[in-house]
């Protein structure tokens, strides 16, 4: 039997493998593309830490999610400064200069930070709160998948346009083949966790009504589609892992460039963006 240590830890390295993968396939996306999996390859060191803890350090005073309760700011403040070092030697010109400023300012200004991933309202791309939402979010993000990893989740009763674990909006949406059809899921953009959802219903307004939804898809990118809202002018990209089985969702809803500047043209919005801010 796999050790379910080693298992996770491999589902990290396919999430970097997939992101040097598309940024040699995409030169449009390839700042981005190697950016997140330096990003990433951060964010498991943090996991595996994590893990090793057991995660049983102690109640944080609310400045971080209820889900992270056993997770002390002492545990976590120590990665920090190291996290703000990656962000100043990988990252854009504009992020490395605020993760730059941001450690000079010292460990009570990375508390306020941290604690504007619990802000349900989205930034404006570029602004000083976008940047905040970025570091805390992404940071944060490899606790909050192990302890959803770790979580016994009951499917709830109604289906939710929202994580079941952490309450956070999803990142994007999935298809599986599933009988003669594909069956419809949704991954949270904070902990990662995948949940059912209804097929034909957006997940930002709950719309139901056919002829109120429209799906987009470009022949650069078969397996991923724009589905969007013409109630609430809400979109969502989703990954078909019926027309490509080697797509890995988070990141190749990444690396689709050109359906998100298609949607931002015709009015779409994003509920929630990517730990890039698209």
């Amino acid at each position: 039997m796999s050790d379910p240590a080693q298992l996770q830890a491999k589902q990290w390295d396919r999430r970097i493998e997939r992101a040097r993968e598309l940024a040699a396939e995409y030169p449009f996306a390839r700042e981005l593309l190697v950016f997140y999996s330096e990003l990433t390859a951060f964010q498991k060191d943090v996991y595996l830490d994590v893990q090793s803890s057991g995660a049983t350090a102690a109640g944080n005073d609310g400045v971080l999610p209820l889900e992270l309760e056993r997770l002390s700011l002492a545990f976590l403040m120590p990665r920090f400064p190291p996290f703000l070092s990656m962000l100043e030697r990988e990252g854009p010109a504009t992020l490395a200069g605020f993760a730059r400023a941001l450690a000079e300012r010292g460990p009570s200004a990375w508390t306020e930070v941290l604690a504007s991933v619990q802000r349900r309202n989205e930034p404006e791309p570029s602004s000083p709160a976008s940047f905040e939402r970025f570091c805390a979010q992404a940071f944060l993000q490899p606790a909050m998948e192990y302890l959803a990893r770790r979580a016994s989740l009951t499917p709830p009763a109604v289906r939710l346009p929202i994580c079941p674990f952490c309450g956070s909006k999803p990142l994007a949406g999935v298809l599986r083949p599933e009988g003669e059809g594909a069956k419809r899921s949704l991954i949270c953009a904070l902990c990662r966790t995948e949940w059912d959802y209804v097929r034909l219903t957006c997940p930002a307004c709950e719309e139901s009504r056919e002829e109120r939804l429209c799906v987009y898809t470009t022949a650069q990118f078969e397996h991923v589609r724009v589905e969007a809202c013409d109630t609430c002018h809400a979109y969502l990209k989703t990954i078909d892992l019926g027309r490509n089985g080697l797509a890995v969702p988070e990141v190749d809803e990444l690396a689709a460039v050109p359906l998100t500047l298609w949607a931002d043209e015709h009015g779409y919005r994003k509920p929630t963006r990517n730990l890039l801010g698209l």
